[in-house]
C-alpha cells in the first residue's frame, strides 16, 4: 500500500475543492469515460503524493448515485499471494479451490452480483494501489471488465506501474489512461488560495512550488509545517514567508519516515548517505550499498542521477534532505561520514558539495579546516542560508580569516535589514588589516550599510578616507608592494564612491556636505562601471529620458557581470533602477519581462527581494488606474518589506499604497498607510524619495481638504527651479492632471519635446485635449490613453467628450462616450491586448440621418414611432438602422447604449 498518500475519503465523502486544484479536467475525463460505453476502465497513474487517491475519491463521489461501488486495495504484503486481496470476497471458497481461477471468479462474481442486485445499479470496481496487485487478481479484474460485467476505476503509482494484464486493456483501446502531472505554478497558487485565502504573496507560491516540485502531498506538508513553526504566517490579512522553509517539520518528517519504512536496509542506508553528502558520486554509494539498492531508489524516483563525466546522485525531492538528516543521530551520522570518507580520493569539486560536506562535518562534531569553513560560510550566505553561514563563520579560528568571516556574518544581518547589527560588525574592522586583501574585506558592504542607514554620500566618503590612510600606512610598512597597495585602496575608494552616489542618485555635489571630487577618468573595474551607468540612468530619468535611462540601466546590468559575492544584491539594485525607468516610460510589457527575471530567482532570494518585485507590480497597477488591485498588491509588498528591505523601498511602497487607498476613498486604510510612510526611513534614491513625496501629496488631495496640493506638487517637480528635472516634473504634472489641474496641461505640452516614452505621449495627448476642450480631441486622447493602458485618464477623457457632446446637443455621441467611459473599469480588469473594440471609432461614420434615427432608437422608440417622428417610411428607418448597426459593429437595437440597450 502507498503509505505516503493522503488518507482516502470514504464512500460519499465530500472531496475538498482545494484537493482537486488543477485536476478538474482529469476528473471530467474520468467520469465521462466511466459513464460512456466505449471504455471499460479508467486508470489513474502518477508518482507518490501526486493526488491519485484524492482524484479517485472525487470520481467516486461524482458517480456515487449511479453505480454500485466495490473497493479493493492493493497491498505490498500480498503482492506475491494469488488472489490475496480478494480474501474478504471469497471467504466461503473451499481451500482446495482457492488457486482455481474459475472457482475464484465464480465466487467473487456471486458476491458482486449480490451487491448489484441490492442497489440495482451497475458495478464499479475501485482499485487503489493497483501497482501492488498480484497478477492473478489483475487477471480476474480484466475478465470482469472485458465481459462487460463491471467497470474498473484504478489508481496506481507510475513506478513500478500497473500489472501487465491490466495495462493490456489500455493497449486494446478499451481503457482510458490519465497520467497525473505535478502541479504548475498557477495550480499551486490556486491551491494556496483555496487553503489560505486570496491574500497570499506571489513569492509564497513560487517558493512552495519550487520546494515541493508540484507534488501536492509535499506541498501540503510544507504548508502545515511552515504555519506551525511561524515560517508562513498572516500579517494584516496577508500570508507571507518570514524565512527560508524549514523542511524537517512534523508533517514532512512523517511523510519521509513512511517512505523509509517501505525501503530495504540497504536502500535506507543509500538514502541517508545521499542526503548527507549530496551531490555524491554514484560509484561511491554503490561501493557501500551495492548497485541493486541504488537502482531501486532511482527507479522509484527517490534519488536521481546528475548527468556528468562522473555521475552524481541527489535526492529527487530536495526537501527530503533536511528531514532525513534530522532523523539520523550524530553518532550514526559520524559513522556514515567515516565510511564514505575512506572511499573518497578528493574533496568535493562543486561548491554545493563543499557546503554539504562542511555542514555534515559540523553536525557530527568533526574538525573542519578554517578555509573550508570560510568558503562554506560565503556559499551559505549567497544561498541565504543565514543560520548555516553564521555557524560556519563563527567556527573560523585563524585570525587572518576572521575578518572575512565577520564580513559574512554582517551580510546575513543585511539580508534581513538589520543594518545596525551589520554596521557594528563592519565598523570594528574597517580600515584594518595586515595585507591589502584583508584591508579591503567588507569595505563595499560597509558602504552599502552606511547608505542603508541614511548617511549621505559626502558623509560616507569622508569616513571612508580612513581606508586611504590605512592603505598609505600599509604601503610604508611594505615598501616593495607600496605601489600595488596604494593602487588597490584608491581603486576601492573610487568604487565605493561610485556605489554610494548611485544608491543615492546624487550625480552632483551634496549641498549639505563638502563637494565630492569630479571623476573624469575611466572606471577602474566592471563594478565601478556598473555603478556609473546606474547613476547615469537616474540622471536621465530625472531629465525625462526614460527610454535612455532604461538603456543605461540595462547596460549597467551587463557591465556588472557576475561573481561579486560581497555585493550579492548588485543585480537587484540595478533592476530597481531599470524598473523605475521602464515604469516611468509606461512600457508595461518590458517591465513585466524585467520583473519576471527577478521572480524566477531561487526561493530564498525571493523571500529577501520578493517584496520589491511586488511593489513594482503595485506601482504599475496604480499608474494604470487599477487602484483596488494596486492597493491589494502594495499591501502585500509592505508586509514582505517589513521583514527584508535591502533596496529601501518601504517608504515608496507605503506612499503608493496610501495614494491607491485614497483613490478608492478607503480613509481608514489610508490613515494606516500614511502612518507607515511617515514612520519609515526615506528612500535612499533621490528620484524615488521625491516620487514618494508626490504620491503622498496626491493621496492627501484625493482624501479632500488639502488646498496646498497643487503648489507642493509643482515644487516637487522643479526642486531647483531650473529646466533640468523634466522627468520629475512629468510625474508631478501627471498627479496634477489626475487632480483636475488644467494649468498642468499647458506646462506638460511645453515639456513634451524633452520627454520619452509611451506614457508621456499618451498624457500629452490628454493634455492637448484639455487645452482645446474639443470633443474629437477628447476622444482621440481617450483612445491614446487606452492604448497605453492608462485607464484613469481614458475615463477622464471620455467624461470630457461626453460633456462636450452634451453642450453641443449631440445626444447619440454623448451616450456613446458615456458608454465607453463606463467600460473603462472593465477593460482595466481584462487581459492586456484583449479589450473590447472602441466604439468611438465609429461615431464619425454615421450620416446625419443615421445619427438622428439611432438617437431615437436609443431613446426607446420603435421603428414605427421613429418613422412617424421623422416623417419617413418604416422601410427607410429599417434600412438606416441596419447600416448603422454595421458601422457601429453591433448586432441590433439591444446592443445600443442607453435605454434601448436595456429593453
Amino acid at each position: 500500500m502507498d503509505s505516503s498518500r493522503p488518507r482516502a475519503a470514504g464512500p460519499g465523502t465530500e472531496v475538498p475543492a482545494a484537493a482537486l486544484t488543477g485536476r478538474t479536467d482529469d476528473l471530467r475525463s474520468a467520469v465521462t469515460a466511466i459513464r460512456g460505453s466505449s471504455h471499460v476502465a479508467v486508470m489513474l497513474l502518477g508518482d507518490s503524493g501526486i493526488g491519485k487517491s484524492t482524484l479517485l475519491e472525487a470520481v467516486v463521489a461524482e458517480l456515487q448515485p449511479e453505480v454500485t461501488p466495490v473497493r479493493i486495495h492493493g497491498s505490498p504484503s500480498l503482492a506475491m499471494v494469488p488472489y490475496g486481496v480478494l480474501g474478504p470476497f471469497i471467504v466461503g471458497l473451499p481451500v482446495q479451490e482457492a488457486t482455481s481461477q474459475l472457482a475464484v471468479l465464480r465466487t467473487f462474481w456471486s458476491h458482486l452480483e449480490d451487491e448489484r442486485r441490492a442497489t440495482g445499479r451497475p458495478l464499479l470496481l475501485i482499485v487503489d494501489d493497483a501497482h501492488d496487485l498480484d497478477e492473478a487478481t489483475a487477471g480476474i479484474l480484466v475478465e470482469l471488465a472485458a465481459a462487460g460485467w463491471a467497470k474498473l476505476l484504478v489508481a496506481a503509482a507510475a513506478r513500478p506501474g500497473l500489472p501487465e494484464t491490466l495495462l493490456q486493456l489500455w493497449f486494446e483501446g478499451i481503457a482510458v489512461r490519465l497520467d497525473l502531472r505535478p502541479l504548475t505554478r498557477q495550480q499551486t497558487n490556486e491551491m494556496l488560495e483555496h487553503g489560505l485565502g486570496p491574500q497570499v504573496l506571489p513569492n509564497v507560491g513560487e517558493v512552495l512550488w519550487e520546494a515541493s516540485a508540484g507534488n501536492p502531498l509535499l506541498l501540503n506538508g510544507l504548508i502545515d509545517d511552515a504555519k506551525h513553526d511561524g515560517t508562513l504566517l498572516q500579517r494584516n490579512g496577508v500570508w507571507l514567508l518570514t524565512q527560508p522553509l524549514n523542511s524537517h517539520g512534523d508533517r514532512l518528517t512523517d511523510v519521509v519516515r513512511r517512505q523509509l519504512l517501505r525501503r530495504s536496509p540497504d536502500e535506507r542506508q543509500a538514502l541517508n548517505l545521499v542526503a548527507l553528502a549530496e551531490p555524491v558520486g554514484r560509484d561511491l554509494i554503490e561501493s557501500v550499498v551495492g548497485e541493486e539498492a541504488v537502482g531501486a531508489l532511482i527507479e522509484h524516483e527517490l534519488i536521481k542521477v546528475t548527468p556528468s563525466a562522473r555521475p552524481e546522485l541527489r535526492l529527487w525531492h530536495s526537501v527530503y534532505g533536511d528531514t532525513l538528516r534530522n532523523l539520523i543521530s550524530p553518532a550514526r551520522s559520524l559513522q556514515l561520514r567515516q565510511s564514505l570518507l575512506r572511499l573518497m580520493d578528493a574533496e568535493p569539486t562543486s561548491a554545493e558539495g563543499l557546503l554539504r560536506q562542511v555542514s555534515w562535518s559540523m553536525d557530527c562534531g568533526a574538525e573542519v579546516d578554517d578555509r573550508q569553513l570560510l568558503r562554506a560560510a560565503v556559499l551559505a550566505s549567497r544561498l541565504y542560508q543565514d543560520e548555516l553561514a553564521r555557524k560556519a563563520a563563527g567556527r573560523v579560528k585563524d585570525p587572518e580569516l576572521q575578518m572575512a568571516a565577520r564580513s559574512v556574518t554582517a551580510r546575513t544581518y543585511f539580508n534581513t535589514s538589520d543594518y545596525e547589527a551589520a554596521r557594528d560588525i563592519l565598523e570594528a574592522d574597517f580600515g584594518k588589516g595586515h595585507s591589502v586583501a584583508v584591508l579591503l574585506t567588507g569595505t563595499l558592504m560597509w558602504a552599502a550599510v552606511q547608505s542603508a542607514l541614511g548617511n549621505t554620500p559626502a558623509v560616507i566618503m569622508d569616513r571612508a578616507r580612513a581606508l586611504l590612510v590605512a592603505g598609505e600606512q600599509l604601503a610604508k610598512t611594505n615598501p616593495e608592494d607600496a605601489e600595488s597597495i596604494l593602487a588597490a585602496t584608491r581603486e576601492r575608494y573610487r568604487t565605493m564612491r561610485s556605489m554610494v552616489l548611485a544608491m543615492a542618485g546624487e550625480y552632483e555635489a551634496d549641498p549639505a556636505g563638502p563637494p565630492l571630487p569630479a571623476e573624469d577618468r575611466p572606471p577602474a573595474n566592471h563594478l565601478e562601471a556598473a555603478f556609473r551607468l546606474a547613476l547615469e540612468s537616474e540622471r536621465l530619468l530625472v531629465q525625462g529620458k526614460s527610454a535612455s535611462a532604461f538603456a543605461a540601466a540595462s547596460e549597467a546590468l551587463t557591465a556588472a557581470g557576475a561573481g561579486y559575492d560581497e555585493l550579492y544584491f548588485l543585480a537587484e539594485f540595478l533592476v530597481v533602477r531599470a524598473a523605475a525607468a521602464i515604469i516611468h516610460n509606461g512600457d508595461w510589457e518590458a517591465a513585466e519581462t524585467l520583473l519576471s527575471g527577478v521572480g524566477a530567482s531561487s526561493g530564498p532570494s525571493l523571500i529577501t527581494f520578493g517584496g520589491g518585485v511586488h511593489a513594482a507590480h503595485g506601482i504599475i497597477l496604480l499608474y494604470q488606474g487599477r487602484a483596488a488591485q494596486s492597493l491589494n498588491t502594495l499591501s502585500g509588498a509592505l508586509e514582505s518589506l517589513r521583514l527584508a528591505d535591502p533596496q529601501q523601498l518601504f517608504a515608496l511602497t507605503a506612499s503608493m499604497a496610501f495614494a491607491a487607498a485614497a483613490e478608492m476613498g478607503a480613509t481608514d486604510k489610508a490613515a494606516v498607510l500614511l502612518a507607515d510612510y511617515e514612520s519609515a526611513p526615506r528612500a535612499v534614491s533621490r528620484y524615488l524619495r521625491t516620487l514618494s513625496e508626490m504620491a503622498v501629496v496626491y493621496g492627501k488631495a484625493r482624501l479632500g481638504n488639502y488646498p496646498e496640493a497643487i503648489s507642493e506638487l509643482r515644487q516637487l517637480g522643479r526642486p531647483r527651479g531650473d529646466g533640468m528635472t523634466a522627468g520629475l516634473e512629468f510625474d508631478s504634472l501627471s498627479f496634477r492632471l489626475a487632480l483636475g489641474d488644467r494649468d498642468a496641461a499647458s506646462r506638460l505640452l511645453e515639456l513634451e519635446p524633452e520627454l520619452e516614452g509611451c506614457r508621456a505621449a499618451a498624457l500629452c495627448n490628454y493634455a492637448r485635449a484639455v487645452r482645446t476642450d474639443l470633443a474629437a480631441d477628447h476622444l482621440e486622447a481617450a483612445k491614446s490613453c487606452e492604448d497605453a493602458e492608462l485607464w484613469t485618464f481614458a475615463a477622464l477623457a471620455y467624461d470630457a467628450a461626453a460633456n462636450a457632446y452634451r453642450a453641443a446637443g449631440d445626444t447619440l455621441r454623448e451616450r456613446m462616450a458615456i458608454s465607453q467611459r463606463k467600460r473603462c473599469p472593465d477593460r482595466a480588469d481584462s487581459i492586456p491586448g484583449k479589450g473590447t473594440e472602441v466604439e468611438a471609432d465609429s461615431l464619425g461614420l454615421l450620416t446625419r440621418r443615421e445619427r438622428d434615427i439611432v438617437a431615437l432608437a436609443v431613446r426607446g422608440l420603435s421603428d414605427r414611432q421613429i418613422a412617424v417622428e421623422l416623417q419617413v417610411s418604416i422601410r427607410t428607418v429599417e434600412g438606416h438602422l441596419y447600416r448603422s448597426y454595421a458601422k457601429l459593429n453591433v448586432k441590433g437595437r439591444d446592443q445600443l447604449p442607453g435605454p434601448a440597450g436595456s429593453q
